[in-house]
């Protein structure tokens, strides 16, 4: 059996580190995380990697036609993001001030996960 093109190994070898990295940074974000298990279900682009996504009461939402919900502490009024896993209800929203994400109930909402009801809701 003959040896691997060296270009291939090298190409395989970048491949591997840069799969090792991504799981390190992944392992790392985890580890400084209020709540890792948010990150396996909510998309980065809600905020949730700034840590600026948390659970909150079914009382902080007002629900309106056509999947809208009113965030009370706000006034916002955003679509339902996606279904919660838990049967919680879950609001992403920070504020970048001075280079950082800081997450607030007066915060500007990215998005609203809420649990999947019944058609009794």
């Amino acid at each position: 059996m003959s040896a691997p093109h060296p270009r291939l190994s090298l190409r395989l070898s970048l491949m591997l580190g840069l799969l090792v990295a991504a799981a390190g940074a992944g392992i790392a974000l985890a580890d400084h995380h209020s709540n890792p298990w948010l990150l396996s279900w909510i998309q980065p682009s809600c905020c949730v990697t700034n840590d600026c996504c948390w659970e909150v009461s079914e009382r902080d939402l007002r629900p309106l036609d056509g999947d809208r919900w009113e965030v009370l502490a706000t006034s916002q009024v955003v679509p339902r993001t996606d279904w919660t896993p838990d049967g919680k209800f879950y609001r992403c929203a920070c504020d970048l001030s001075g280079g950082k994400w800081i997450k607030h109930q007066g915060a500007n909402t990215r998005c609203i996960f809420v649990p999947l009801r019944s058609a009794g809701y």
